[in-house]
């Protein structure tokens, strides 16, 4: 789901990415992993937004130096390049560093690769290393400062007492890209979007593939409705369908289609059927009154 064309959204991404932190130069001392008894340096992304930007923040990969995303859960991964710099080979991995697929990520492709079932790590190494350079079961070890690393969770948000796990978006960019071009979504995830007041909103489903919920709350949290959107025939044209407000809203989620329905939580035209609160922690709604 975004809101404005692809190629604002993208300039704007590259200027979040731009003014983010700064790329990292160097690895952590003893930050390595190994290959068929090959040792490699990483670049080790445990936290947000470094992780999720991790193909446009990373140093770039060679054959001495890789990077590699942890999670603290398993979880469908989602990376996308913007840079046109650097290709990748992109390897997913289970919590004990077993290769569980691999695909490539070619230069400023905005589609992105997604992983098809929850994995623990993405290592992110040179395109070469696709071409039977790392295989699915291939296992990688890691260095003692890599496996104990603190790897932040993603924030968690209540909706109705129930948990789900969240990707804030609080810059414009992150907001215009939301979950665009992703074919699949853990089913205890979302995406949360910050915004600094509430006012009327409508999203669109332009280059959205996942049949979404999409939930608008308004500055105290209280559920205003829930509009229940599949993706366009053609995508690419999905801004055709809208989905608006029924309110001045602050805070938008988005999760996989019929979780609010699961848990009767809305009627038929996707009012609450109850009072429906969501609460957020504290770090999110400093983040909201941040937000672009």
């Amino acid at each position: 789901m975004k809101r404005s064309p692809a190629a604002l959204g993208l300039a704007l991404l590259l200027a979040s990415c731009g003014s983010g932190p700064a790329r990292p130069q160097d690895p952590p001392s003893g930050a390595t992993v190994t290959l068929r008894g090959k040792s490699f340096d990483v670049t080790h992304f445990v936290k947000d937004p470094e992780r999720r930007y991790a193909p446009d923040q990373a140093p770039k990969v060679d054959g001495g130096h890789w990077v590699l995303c942890s999670w603290d859960r398993d979880r469908i991964v989602h990376l996308f390049s913007t840079r046109r710099d650097q290709g990748y080979c992109v390897a997913f991995l289970d919590a004990e560093g077993k290769v569980v697929e691999q695909a490539l990520l070619p230069e400023a492709w905005e589609e992105g690769q997604t992983s098809k079932i929850p994995v623990r790590h993405a290592l992110l190494l040179s395109p070469g290393w696709a071409k039977g350079g790392i295989k699915v079961g291939d296992v990688i070890g890691f260095s003692a400062a890599v496996a104990a690393a603190k790897v932040d969770p993603l924030p968690v948000i209540k909706v109705a007492d129930t948990p789900v796990h969240v990707e804030p978006s609080h810059l414009l960019s992150q907001r215009m890209r939301g979950l665009m071009h992703r074919p699949r979504l853990s089913k205890d995830e979302g995406m949360l979007f910050l915004y600094p007041q509430a006012e009327e909103r409508s999203f669109w489903m332009k280059n959205t593939l996942i049949p979404l919920d999409i939930a608008y709350f308004d500055a105290e949290g209280n559920l205003l409705n829930v509009r229940r959107m599949k993706p366009a025939a053609d995508p690419a044209k999905g801004g055709e369908l809208k989905a608006p407000s029924a309110g001045p809203a602050r805070f938008v989620l988005e999760v996989n289609y019929g979780w609010f329905d699961a848990r009767s939580l809305i009627d038929a035209e996707g009012k609450p059927v109850k009072p429906v609160k969501l609460e957020i922690p504290d770090h999110l709604r400093r983040l909201a009154d941040q937000a672009e």
